[in-house]
């Protein structure tokens, strides 16, 4: 599908899905986002549904039509100015999704085309493939430190169990893109508690928020007066012609802090989740038979970080699918639809293969993909071999859903370490 030229509106499309009748109700404490996502995609590539709170939004819920709307910029904006429910005040200041429906400050999140380069191009220059190469030995060094914990903390523990989202998936990738920015380890845990309170659907995130642009902004104030070798600094440094407004840069590092740690933990904790559920894919890996860069990309597909994505606007009128899309209307990108869908992936896109090398969107597509995800496979890969490489036998308890429609996540993930390998892994450190 190509959207380069939408679709005109007349009298003989009059359309058949309406905002006003949703077809599903979104709800943060579902006990199956895929089930969700199934029920979406089965009622069509473009429909109407309810997130949380009462905002209709247009669901995407087709691999190859999600693509096209990622890529036709001109149609379908970040900016929440072309909102129109927004405009007119029909969302509620303290709709807890606000924060991540209508980002406060310019960002290369909330912009496109020249703007949106202006912002992420700085940027591009840092998380290219050899410079996220060029950091393997120190995720390496953080991950069996951090292993070593894990395994210390189990050995203590009455029951043996030890968190691994706390221990390891949450505190990886945020020390990892805070060596980037040159952030303090003494911010890691307060930035840690707020944006639990930003990812949960079912809190106002007002207050968090500000706690973090506050924590930016003082990181910010401090690379001025000592600036080092690292990306703040050069932020703070770019040419006259370049640089940012105190604004953009706040808006810029937060979604660099977010982006940089938030799909990391998810990838983590999934991938741990799909391998001990599938136990004879793990084999395959812990032979040698098949690699962990392939398996990386099978659990971004088949649990993507990201279950929906908030949000495009249309900014003309035009059919899309079955539907027509009014100028102001909200998009959302479904990628736990996308990434079993029957159209791409054929009559197994709901099975967990890491043999399967058909690719999937789960980093997003187009100018707006996700400027970290070599970073974040990085530390999918490396984190995941050397955690089943020491434990190959370990096992979950239950873990506890986040309560969020938007991030495909888990508040806690409990793991019973093999008993033969605690005490080895304990003694390495």
């Amino acid at each position: 599908m190509d959207l380069t030229h939408p679709t005109p509106v007349t009298d003989s499309s009059p359309p058949e899905l309406s905002l006003s009748c949703p077809v599903y109700r979104l709800a943060p404490h579902s006990l199956d986002l895929h089930y969700d996502a199934a029920v979406m995609r089965k009622a069509g590539p473009v429909v109407p549904v309810q997130l949380p709170g009462g905002v209709p939004v247009w669901a995407i819920t087709r691999d190859a039509t999600a693509r096209a709307v990622l890529r036709n910029t001109c149609v379908f904006r970040k900016d929440p100015r072309h909102w129109g429910a927004l405009q007119r005040g029909e969302i509620p200041a303290d709709w807890p999704l606000i924060g991540l429906a209508a980002p406060a400050g310019r960002s290369m999140v909330t912009t496109d085309g020249v703007d949106h380069w202006r912002l992420r191009g700085p940027l591009a220059t840092v998380f290219t493939e050899t410079r996220v190469r060029a950091l393997r030995t120190s995720i390496d060094i953080i991950t069996k430190k951090l292993l070593a914990d894990l395994a210390d903390a189990a050995t203590v523990a009455d029951d043996g169990i030890v968190d691994f989202r706390k221990l390891v998936a949450w505190p990886l990738p945020m020390t990892v893109i805070s060596l980037l920015l040159g952030l303090p380890e003494s911010e890691h845990e307060a930035l840690r508690a707020e944006y639990e309170v930003f990812f949960d659907d079912t809190r106002d995130p007002k207050a968090a928020l500000a706690a973090i642009e506050d924590i930016i902004t003082r990181h910010l104030d401090a690379k001025r007066r000592h600036p080092g070798d690292d990306l703040t600094s050069a932020l703070l440094q770019l040419p006259q012609d370049e640089q940012l407004s105190t604004e953009e840069l706040v808006a810029t590092v937060q979604v660099l802090l977010a982006a940089g740690h938030e799909t990391t933990v998810h990838l983590l904790v999934n991938g741990v989740l799909a391998l001990t559920s599938h136990r004879d894919q793990l084999d395959l890996l812990l032979q040698g038979e098949v690699s962990w860069d392939r398996a990386v990309e099978e659990i971004l597909r088949w649990q993507p970080p990201t279950a929906n994505f908030l949000m495009r606007f249309a900014t003309r009128d035009s059919v899309l699918g079955d539907a027509l899309i009014r100028r102001g209307d909200p998009v959302m990108i479904c990628y736990a639809a996308m990434g079993r869908d029957p159209d791409r992936y054929g009559p197994t896109a709901d099975d967990f293969d890491i043999t399967r090398a058909a690719g999937h969107t789960s980093f997003g597509h187009g100018p707006h993909a996700c400027i970290g995800a070599p970073l974040a496979r990085l530390e999918g890969r490396i984190v995941l071999q050397e955690l089943f490489s020491r434990w190959p036998d370990l096992a979950p308890a239950a873990p506890a859903p986040s309560p969020s429609v938007l991030m495909n996540s888990h508040t806690s993930l409990p793991l019973r370490l093999s008993p033969n390998h605690t005490h080895e892994a304990g003694a390495a450190k």
